[in-house]
């Protein structure tokens, strides 16, 4: 039985406005980061997970399930929202 080898992290290249909201989230302590869905030695999905310093190890984990196509894009969504809720 042959492996299946993971799909790797699909290139994106944001826009400034996006690099601007991870910007302002690292600034507020607000840590966002695609996380594997791991299924075995598969890894073809992702879940976005979120900390808030100075508790940085407890993760807390989206219930949605991404893909390559979309991991991104939501990605920069939840920067966005995150933004708009801390926004001083």
């Amino acid at each position: 039985m042959a492996k299946k080898k993971h799909e790797p992290m699909p290139d994106y290249m944001p826009t400034k406005d996006e690099l601007a909201l991870h910007k302002a989230c690292l600034d507020n302590g607000i840590i966002i980061s695609p996380i594997a869905n791991k299924k075995g030695l598969i890894c073809d999905e992702w879940r976005i997970g979120i900390a808030f310093q100075p508790n940085y190890k407890k993760v807390n984990l989206t219930p949605t399930v991404y893909t390559k196509d979309n991991i991104w894009q939501e990605y920069f969504l939840m920067c966005k929202f995150y933004y708009d809720k801390y926004r001083r």
